[in-house]
């Protein structure tokens, strides 16, 4: 299965004020267009729970890592037996927990071959570690921020080869398309 990683930061590397304040508060309107149009090119989407707990993708089932039982009994309609909801707008979120490796494994038993990861920095951390991420589209904000929660929660060296830039306005808003050097088997 193929994985990329969608990500916006401010120029000194902050992707979120705090657990509730991330890319809305900074972010711009052409970068939300840009995410949201290769998010919905994926089958899935993948995100940790405190960037599921602010968002959503529409017509994408949206795949939520936690091991909150709180969080996934949240999602869980009446009756069901999985943590799983659904709403009639294209909406279905799957709360999962376990090993990247073992995420992928369960997403493309349901057919899954293209999977957009949306962060919070754990999950990103996670997929990297794991080799596991195919491509990295990180926008950057012409903004800076001082402290925040960054792009991933723990230092990790990998490492990625520049294969397209793309200016989103005239703001300066910038995203940069990685791939993967060497991608680990996993």
């Amino acid at each position: 299965m193929k994985v990329i990683l969608y990500m916006a930061v401010s120029i000194d590397g902050i992707a979120a004020l705090d657990e509730k304040t991330g890319i809305e508060r900074y972010g711009s309107s052409e970068d939300r267009d840009f995410f949201l149009s290769g998010a919905k090119a994926c089958d899935a989407v993948i995100m940790g729970k405190n960037t599921a707990a602010s968002f959503k993708v529409y017509g994408l089932p949206n795949f939520v890592l936690t091991h909150d039982k709180n969080f996934s009994q949240a999602q869980k309609p009446a009756g069901a037996d999985g943590a799983k909801a659904q709403d009639g707008r294209g909406f279905e979120r799957v709360c999962l927990s376990g090993e990247p490796q073992e995420i992928c494994a369960a997403l493309e038993a349901r057919g899954i071959k293209k999977a957009a990861l949306l962060g919070g920095p754990s999950a990103n951390l996670q997929f990297l570690r794991a080799g596991l991420v195919d491509e990295i589209f990180l926008t950057v904000e012409p903004v800076t921020l001082g402290q925040g929660i960054r792009f991933l929660s723990e230092p990790l060296e990998s490492r990625w080869t520049l294969a397209d830039t793309k200016v989103l306005n005239a703001r300066g808003s910038i995203v940069l398309h990685y791939v993967a050097s060497a991608r680990k088997n996993g």
